[in-house]
């Protein structure tokens, strides 16, 4: 700055304007000492006693204007008329016979363009002494050495560098130790500093200032809808060339400046408008014109916000009715709740509907159900439909679809309902839907339709929304029709498409992403990563659905989570976990739907199958023939014929099922491989390769290579499948099949294939069913499994842990075994048992030694551990 003087006053007049507080003063008196320090002569003149300026403007005219004095003028803007007139005579007559530096809060009636056109005038102004970061760092340590870089990056913000406002809050802190804003509770100081400035600025400016100030970033475009004044823009940008009060930003070349208004000044503002009528009445006109400014394009945060503070409660109902859905399905929650204490339902009822829609989304169930029944009784009174009708009736039908997937609104009725209302023959105005609320509708209908086993209409109608979304560019409509999408691609076995949209979904919304919406990403990935046999990265989706609160109260999530966690306890090896997690359906508002009931029922068919529970599969295998899945219940039928020893019968009735169209790909996966193994078992190379690559072609496309696991439990599947991918011309999919299933096995139980296998491993037959003591008895597999650990000497931990469950569940299946066989201790059980061939050969001991006298290897004590 002081190099900026030393230039200036080599010109006739040099200015510094801008408002008290910023430093003029400070700085001239300092530049002033240096100046005389180097020897030059230099007058100070304050504005508060100008009388002997005059008499020098009067003897300057016939001064030698080739070394004319410096003269210093602080407070310039105290001069008097005849003063100031006089130096604008002089300026325009004489101006080298001058030499003036003039400080003043605002402009002057001088010649100053006219001069700097001429190169004989400088004018510096606020934005020339605004302290830089730096600067405000060592100008608050001179005040409070203990403030942080923290603390100085608040004041600097809330001061924009300017300097008497950055020492008060300075001093504030050093005084109180607190890192606080304070300054906008001083009155005093924010007339001092600000209150003569804004109060010279003519009524026109001031109204634009009120009518804006609100507004964090005005363009000259909405200062003029603002403030109805077309000279707004240019008013603007006068203030913003003198500097401090306002600045101008620009994005990039060409683009329109955009201004941003100092703190103190929008605190002073404010201020001014709380204490006079007038200006309050001039901010409510301008938030009325700013609300329908970004109503009309598109901006319904910035409108309603606006209309709250108009002072129209009939402008606030309206946006809340055209505009709630969006705002909520936007997660403006807090918004619309203000908007509707402001405007009470009982004097704008066409407002029920997006109050239920809020109670739902703020998780007051209850009185969202009371909304939605009193926006239905509202709907039904109405004889000429108006606008406002059909947008409570659509919120009406967003509530019925909403509550029919909880069991409180007939789901069929629902559907048709909101069928009925999105036909072309309803009547229904798009420009009353409007995309946001259309896509919100078209979602829940879907989910609705999801639910009633209308999977096609489903996908249709969530393809629709994205459409409408998209169209929106609403991220939370969009991500929430890429998760319902996630979900109807699980259900019809397109796990890869389904994890695609998953990401997707997470991807756009982020961290807003609603619960409800994230929970379904979250299932559908664990899916995904269990079906590409990434069980760690399964356990972790699951953490976080079992960790969000609507998994509980989503019947599909509920399901969904219930299967997923079944899964990962069965490859874990968990079998009584699993068999505890699956032995209840989920809480349901009726039947679950077929898909989840399919997959239940599959998943508990494995479960059986494992612990070799005979009678709990044939259960399974009629729940799928219930739910409408036939063919899959055939295809398994076929795979459990295994057990009759035909291998070629097995195969033709696995292939005459696999040719029927719409198997549930995993099922149809699974027994491809069950088929390819099958084939290697019969010798035959051909048709097992053959079987080999439809199993891959199955498997590729949506990478379910989770349905590979009881194959690839058998060590002939996996060398046929890692002879295959090294041959000259393998499927694509073959190596990386081959990478997952490699050393991937599976913990616990015993599958068909194991049990069948014919090679020194395999798991002998044993019976299940015997008569003990003139009654016919049957274990269950588990029993078996018990009644093994016992003639193997085991105790209950042992067995515990050999069969991956608890020693209390080992003394509840002991007790039963007990029960069955009429006997109450270990000894006689295995003694019955091995009567009546329910317990397997004991193996040959190999010791290298005789056996002892009277016994034989394998032999148990008395304590029925073996010798």
């Amino acid at each position: 700055m002081h190099a900026a003087l030393d230039v200036g006053v080599r010109a006739p007049l040099t200015l510094l304007i801008a408002p008290p507080g910023t430093g003029k003063t400070v700085l001239l008196s300092d530049w002033v000492r240096r100046r005389r320090d180097d020897g030059t002569a230099v007058t100070w003149i304050s504005g508060h006693a100008a009388g002997s300026f005059g008499r020098m403007l009067e003897q300057a005219v016939d001064r030698d204007p080739s070394d004319p004095e410096l003269v210093v003028v602080d407070d310039g803007h105290l001069l008097s008329a005849t003063v100031l007139a006089e130096l604008a005579l002089v300026l325009r007559k004489s101006p080298h016979a001058l030499r003036i530096v003039l400080a003043s809060r605002y402009d002057l009636p001088l010649p100053v363009p006219e001069l700097e056109l001429r190169g004989l005038a400088l004018t510096l102004r606020s934005r020339d002494l605004r302290f830089t970061d730096a600067e405000a760092t060592e100008l608050v340590k001179a005040h409070a050495g203990s403030a942080t870089a923290e603390d100085i990056r608040l004041f600097q913000a809330n001061t924009a560098g300017w300097a008497a406002a950055l020492v008060l809050a300075a001093r504030t802190f050093a005084a109180s130790g607190e890192v606080r804003w304070s300054l906008v509770n001083q009155g005093p100081v924010l007339d001092l500093f600000l209150g003569e400035t804004v109060s010279t600025l003519n009524e026109r400016v001031q109204a634009m200032l009120l009518s804006t100030f609100g507004v964090p970033s005005v363009t000259a475009e909405l200062a003029a809808a603002l403030s109805d004044d077309p000279d707004a823009g240019a008013m603007l940008a006068e203030l913003a060339g003198n500097g401090l009060l306002v600045t101008a930003y620009v994005d990039g070349p060409g683009a329109e400046p955009s201004y941003r208004y100092h703190p103190l000044l929008v605190e002073l503002l404010r201020r001014r408008v709380a204490a006079n009528a007038e200006r309050a009445r001039i901010v409510a006109a301008a938030q009325h014109r700013s609300a329908l400014y970004y109503e009309n394009r598109g901006d319904s945060v910035g409108a309603l916000r606006s209309a709250l503070g108009a002072d129209d409660p009939a402008l606030v109902a309206r946006i809340v009715l055209s505009r709630g859905p969006e705002l909520l399905a936007a997660g403006e929650l807090e918004l619309v709740a203000v908007a509707l204490g402001v405007v009470p339902v009982e004097d704008f009822p066409h407002l029920l509907g997006v109050r239920g829609l809020l109670r739902r989304a703020s998780g007051d169930v209850a009185g969202a159900v009371m909304d939605a029944a009193a926006a239905d009784r509202l709907t039904g009174e109405r004889d000429a439909p108006t606008p406002e009708d059909d947008a409570l009736e659509a919120d009406a039908v967003l509530l019925r679809l909403w509550k029919s997937r909880y069991g409180w609104h007939d789901v069929r009725s629902a559907i048709d309902g909101a069928r009925s209302l999105l036909s072309p023959d309803s009547g229904s105005s798009d420009a009353v839907l409007g995309p946001e609320r259309l896509a919100w509708l078209l979602i829940e209908l879907a989910a609705a339709e999801t639910w009633a086993d209308d999977l096609d209409r489903a996908s249709a109608h969530l393809g629709e929304a994205l459409v409408s979304a998209r169209m929106a560019a609403h991220s939370r409509l969009i991500a929430g029709g890429l998760v319902h999408r996630a979900v109807v691609q699980y259900a019809r076995g397109q796990l890869r498409n389904a994890a695609r949209s998953a990401r997707e979904a997470l991807d756009i919304g982020g961290d807003d992403l609603p619960p409800e919406y994230a929970v379904r990403a979250y299932v559908v990935l664990g899916f995904a990563a269990l079906g590409d046999l990434r069980r760690d990265e399964a356990w972790r989706w699951y953490e976080l659905v079992a960790m969000t609160a609507s998994a509980e109260s989503d019947t599909v999530i509920g399901a969904l989570r219930a299967t997923l966690r079944g899964v990962l306890l069965i490859e874990d090896g968990r079998l009584d976990e699993a068999l505890s997690e699956l032995s209840a359906d989920p809480a349901a508002a009726g039947p679950l739907p077929s898909f989840l009931a399919r997959d239940l029922a599959l998943l508990r068919f494995r479960l059986a199958v494992l612990i070799g529970d005979e009678d709990g599969a044939a259960g399974q295998l009629a729940e799928l023939d219930r739910v409408g899945s036939g063919p899959e219940a055939e295809l398994l039928q076929a795979m459990l014929s295994i057990g009759e020893g035909d291998l070629r019968a097995t195969v033709r009735m696995i292939d005459e099922v696999l040719a029927h169209p719409g198997i549930y790909p995993p099922v149809a996966s699974a027994a491809a491989s069950f088929r390819t193994v099958l084939l290697t078992r019969a010798a035959d190379p051909a048709a097992a390769e053959a079987s080999l690559v439809d199993t891959l072609n199955r498997v590729a496309p949506q990478r379910i290579v989770h349905a590979l696991i009881p194959a690839g439990g058998e060590p002939v599947f996996l060398d046929q499948l890692r002879a295959y991918a090294r041959s000259p011309n393998p499927h694509p999919f073959a190596a990386i099949a081959l990478e997952r299933l490699d050393g991937y096995r599976s913990k616990g139980g015993v599958t068909l294939l194991a049990r069948t296998r014919p090679d020194t491993d395999a798991v002998p037959d044993r019976r299940l069913s015997a008569v003990v003591n003139g009654a016919q008895i049957r274990l269950t597999g588990r029993e078996a499994d018990v009644l093994d650990q016992l003639a193997l000497g085991n105790s209950y931990t042992e067995t515990a842990k050999a069969l991956f469950i608890t020693e209390n569940t080992v003394k509840t299946h002991l007790m039963a075994l007990y029960r069955k066989l009429g006997v109450e201790k270990r000894s006689a059980a295995l003694r019955v048992a091995r009567g009546v061939g329910l317990l397997r050969p004991a193996p040959a001991v190999e010791t290298g030694l005789p056996a002892a006298q009277g016994s034989s290897p394998g032999a148990f004590d008395g304590q029925g551990r073996l010798r």
